[in-house]
């Protein structure tokens, strides 16, 4: 893992990635959940009422100070920035928000708006706006639904009831239809199987022929099948039945499902194998078509770089450093601009 020489000076970002990494190493051999490489980690010697002032100031500034915002805002957690809000609350008698919405425009708005909600409650406004007025965003849908574990999807589902008093697989059924908003409800409903110590070889066997039998073999796809399969099983047993459904099928599960499914059906199901392959590496191809296509698609960048900074971004960066031949840091430089790229840059947390 690179740092870049931005943080060596403090020391504080390797310092706390480091302890991050060994308490998620525990974690992770208990299997409870998965360990984080973020790239936005607490700051030590936190002082809200001080970052709340200076935010208060940058904001009354003629024209407003934007690089004093994104220092502060993209270099806490999301507990801290929630500490900086309360603290910005008593001290200008006004809502951070409202005060922010006022400040900011454009893409740096709606990246600092996102970085004020908490990684779940990010991932359920972007659901919620997706499925909003005429037309659907699949994209978005896709994205957040397929890559999401099941600790992840239960979190959104409850606050997405939270904040918007319906229950997320209604929302789901009322703006997709057919076999996709069938393919969405059962990984919404989250039953995916835990990974088991256990290797089942038959079982493999098994899900790998039905595959099979429910595609390629046969005229017509068996989508149910493919559904179920899809989302019940764990990660770990998928990995392998992918494996073996090459003893069964001339094409790998990619090449099947581009032959046998298409439109969204299609873009869900190669979603769920990429996530399921390699998850970091599906969000670095992510981040380098939506920064290559013509004018940056800023929300895809916004999104992914708002929701995984605390996740797994770095490994981002090093999926991302490894398959397009230069950083996800340089790749912001070379694509956006202003304002927005320095707050992209800061979440970015250095060039590797």
């Amino acid at each position: 893992m690179i740092i870049s020489q931005h943080f060596t000076a403090s020391g504080e970002l390797i310092m706390a990635l480091v302890s991050e990494f060994l308490s998620q190493l525990t974690l992770a051999h208990t299997g409870e959940e998965e360990p984080k490489f973020p790239t936005v980690v607490p700051v030590r010697d936190f002082d809200p009422a001080k970052d709340a002032a200076r935010i208060e100031a940058a904001i009354k500034t003629k024209g407003v100070d934007e690089q004093t915002i994104i220092d502060i805002l993209t270099r806490r957690s999301y507990e801290q920035r929630r500490d900086i809000a309360f603290e910005y609350e008593r001290l200008a008698k006004k809502d951070l928000i409202t005060a922010l919405k006022g400040a900011l425009s454009g893409s740096l708005e709606a990246l600092i708006l996102g970085l004020m909600k908490s990684t779940a409650q990010y991932d359920a406004s972007e659901l919620k706006a997706s499925m909003k007025g005429l037309g659907t965003d699949e994209e978005t849908l896709i994205e957040i639904v397929c890559s999401r574990s099941d600790e992840e999807l239960v979190e959104i589902k409850k606050v997405y009831k939270d904040m918007f008093k319906k229950e997320l697989e209604k929302d789901i059924a009322g703006d997709t239809s057919g076999d996709f908003a069938k393919l969405l409800l059962a990984l919404v409903q989250t039953k995916r199987d835990e990974p088991s110590n256990v290797v089942d070889y038959q079982k493999i066997d098994d899900d790998a022929r039905s595959l099979y039998e429910a595609g390629v073999k046969r005229k017509g796809t068996d989508v149910a099948t493919w559904n179920s399969i899809f989302s019940q099983r764990s990660i770990p047993h998928l990995q392998k039945v992918f494996e073996r459904y090459k003893s069964y099928s001339p094409y790998d599960m990619k090449e099947s499902i581009r032959k046998e499914v298409k439109g969204d059906l299609e873009k869900s199901f190669l979603t769920l194998v990429e996530c399921f392959e390699n998850k970091q590496l599906y969000f670095a191809n992510r981040l380098n078509e939506a920064m290559k296509s013509k004018g940056a698609k800023e929300k895809v960048v916004t999104r992914i770089m708002v929701s995984r900074c605390e996740v797994d971004l770095m490994k981002i960066r090093t999926e991302f450093k490894r398959h397009q031949k230069r950083s996800l840091y340089q790749a912001i430089a070379e694509h956006t601009k202003g304002d927005y790229q320095k707050a992209l840059l800061s979440l970015c947390g250095g060039d590797d």
